[in-house]
């Protein structure tokens, strides 16, 4: 994609720019300001990359006031010099700005077989007709920025998105035009795919350094590719950490669409805070009752509407602190605001005055605010995020819900379907139908966020320490741009990372405890059975007494068996050998024993066999240590000692059991030689929070 670089004037100042359609901004800027506009074009073209890194390097020059401000002072006495030289005030601005363009051109190793020239354009000529003028439909130009908005695309996404909900821009460059238009609107940024970063680094003895960084997932100069490339004329990097989600090189086009900002939630109280211990105490408690009403529909227990009515609080705050103002300037390269007229089908642009620029509003978070639900297994997250999300929604608001895994995505669905029948909900996967679809609630796997930028005032994140998520500074440089300055991010987890709840128990991160589950018994704490190592026992084939009468116990009892073990190689073999110990000595006639893993084509089919009692005994890995809900539940963790079992798979598997009403005290086992660190902690982590629960009064009485 090739730009072109421009200077206009309004007035007595300068300012650089960049086109990718440079007849829409002729007229764009005509039309505004007639004849107290002038524009100068330089050629030639140059790809997207090079023009945004030659623009900024331009605008941060500032040598566009200082060839004014000479200008000024030394116009009078050197009028008569300059008229006998044939050299107007004007053409020694113009000659200067291409002084200083081919100078930043070479420090930035920018090459061309030809030299930087340039062209004025006068009001005049564009009166006259020598630049045709461009009709643009008004209806096309709104439906483009409404389907723009909050997304993160490249060139080829956004043609894809147009065609896939019907928008025809004509034939040609037209397209171009529109995209152009809106990006002087203010409603859509231009840019590239990779962000250039200059720094001198004082152990190379100050020398000059250029990395890359992507602008799609935030990656840096380790995951950059370097081709020669068409656009650029020369060697271009392009981004291979998000390689899956598109080509994202120095010199792609990037589409940035921008959100609209929603009113913020002001609670309605009168009278003043300073000094009134009296009037504090009433709006608090007027602020709570305002809230409820948000809470009251779910059917929330006491743990769940406490922990969601502090996160209501939360979110409630930040909309008032900020006093519901956009922040000018955060990451916008725009001009003045105009709008395509909206009485016409075919139509330029409006004239308008320039807008005064508004002062930065006075704010303490310059990015989106984190609270944290820290809830054990089974405590009902996705009931706890119901309030945030009517919340949110009522007022006008977008809400996304990211979740690592496609199968939580596709779970989540109908439930939240039901429950916001109102609202639209769209689901984001791999494979989605509604990949180019815009809800009021979206459902998307963390890969997802790549393609959106600012664009909802709620995200809620879903089990922050699960894999792919996890130790992924992709995915969480994703989930952080997709809110808006603004806006709150919830993450959720029952096991969150060490860093995390250190930031937590440092105060470093607002956060709530919900100890306890909703049927309010405790959570069931591992017991520790020395047994010898899986290999031991797969090579003798032998099952020790101490792990075969608990299977027994818990087969007889009437429970669901689920046996962990650390890796895909062990599940078949361990299958076999419970096959053949349970199938003697047992009350049942026959103990369908199976196994499953993420290779496992028909797992899905297996977990719900399992579910509905066909299957009695499954063995599996971690990919079922959380999302499966399985009624009266016992749990074997198998060589617990395994360096494969950290503490936070510890309590997620150890979670499995114990979730029913019917049997809130299931039986967990951690089968290891050695006790490791890991046990101690996820044994540890689950009697505190029983603790906690008792401490609180959560748990029923006696329990």
């Amino acid at each position: 994609m090739k730009v072109q670089l421009y200077a206009v004037c309004l007035g007595k100042e300068w300012e650089w720019r960049l086109t990718i359609h440079s007849q829409t901004d002729i007229q764009y800027w005509f039309e505004q300001y007639a004849a107290d506009a002038g524009l100068v074009l330089f050629e030639p073209f140059i790809s997207v990359g090079q023009g945004v890194r030659l623009l900024w390097r331009l605008r941060g020059s500032g040598k566009l006031r200082k060839i004014r401000n000479d200008e000024n002072k030394g116009s009078h006495q050197n009028d008569q010099n300059q008229k006998a030289d044939g050299k107007s005030v004007n053409g020694l601005i113009e000659e200067r700005m291409l002084e200083q363009l081919q100078l930043l051109a070479n420090e930035c190793n920018i090459a061309s077989n030809e030299t930087f020239r340039f062209k004025r354009i006068h009001f005049e000529m564009w009166q006259q007709g020598v630049y045709p003028r461009i009709g643009l439909d008004a209806g096309l130009y709104n439906r483009v920025v409404e389907v723009c908005s909050g997304r993160s695309l490249l060139v080829e996404e956004f043609q894809q998105l147009l065609v896939t909900i019907g928008v025809d821009l004509g034939t040609g460059d037209a397209w171009l035009s529109y995209l152009q238009l809106a990006h002087l609107n203010g409603d859509i940024d231009v840019a590239n795919g990779l962000e250039v970063i200059e720094r001198r680094d004082w152990r190379r003895g100050f020398r000059k350094m250029t990395s890359y960084t992507c602008k799609r997932c935030g990656s840096g100069a380790e995951r950059m590719f370097w081709t020669d490339c068409l656009h650029c004329g020369q060697a271009c990097p392009y981004c291979e950490e998000c390689l899956t989600m598109g080509r994202a090189r120095f010199c792609s086009l990037l589409v940035i669409g921008r959100s609209r900002e929603v009113a913020p939630y002001v609670v309605n109280t009168t009278g003043s805070r300073v000094g009134q211990s009296g009037v504090e105490v009433r709006e608090g408690v007027e602020q709570q009752e305002q809230l409820r009403v948000y809470i009251e529909p779910w059917g929330l227990s006491e743990a769940q509407a406490r922990a969601s009515l502090e996160g209501l609080r939360y979110i409630s705050a930040n909309g008032v602190e900020d006093s519901g103002e956009k922040r000018a300037g955060y990451g916008r390269v725009g001009g003045p605001v105009s709008r395509v007229k909206r009485g016409s089908e075919r139509v330029g642009v409006e004239a308008k005055p320039k807008p005064k620029p508004k002062p930065k509003p006075k704010v303490n978070n310059l990015f989106p605010r984190k609270f944290l639900i820290w809830a054990v297994t089974g405590a009902g997250k996705t009931e706890m995020i119901f309030p945030f999300i009517h919340h949110t929604v009522a007022r006008g608001g977008r809400v996304l819900i990211a979740t690592p895994r496609k199968d939580v995505v596709l779970e989540l669905q109908p439930r939240i379907g039901r429950a916001f029948a109102d609202y639209s909900v769209v689901t984001l996967y791999g494979g989605s139908e509604q990949r180019w679809e815009q809800g009021q609630i979206t459902i998307a796997t963390t890969h997802q966020l790549l393609r959106f930028y600012e664009a909802f005032d709620l995200v809620i994140i879903d089990e922050i320490d699960a894999f792919p998520y996890h130790n992924n500074p992709m995915l969480a440089y994703a989930a952080a741009k997709v809110c808006k300055p603004i806006g709150t991010n919830i993450l959720l987890s029952a096991t969150p990372p060490r860093a995390v709840r250190q930031a937590a128990k440092r105060g470093r991160l607002p956060h709530v405890r919900v100890p306890v589950r909703f049927h309010r018994h405790p959570l069931p704490v591992p017991q520790l059975v020395s047994v010898p190592p899986l290999r031991r026992v797969v090579q003798s084939q032998t099952m020790p007494s101490s792990l075969y009468t608990k299977l027994v116990a818990s087969v007889e009892r009437g429970a669901q068996v689920f046996v962990f073990v650390p890796n895909i190689q062990l599940v078949e073999p361990i299958v076999n050998i419970l096959r053949a110990k349970l199938g003697h000595g047992m009350s049942e006639t026959v103990v369908c024993v199976e196994g499953t893993s993420s290779k496992d084509l028909a797992r899905t089919e297996k977990v719900q066999l399992f579910r509905n009692r066909e299957i009695r005994v499954l063995v599996t890995t971690t990919i079922l240590e959380r999302g499966v809900t399985v009624p009266m539940s016992d749990v074997f963790i198998m060589d617990a000692d395994s360096q494969l079992f950290d503490e936070a798979a510890l309590v997620q598997m150890a979670g499995r059991a114990g979730r029913s009403q019917d049997d809130p005290a299931g039986k967990v086992y951690f089968t290891a030689k050695e006790i490791t660190q890991s046990q101690k902690e996820a044994i540890r982590q689950i009697k505190q929070m029983n603790r906690i629960a008792r401490k609180q009064g959560y748990l029923l009485r006696g329990k």
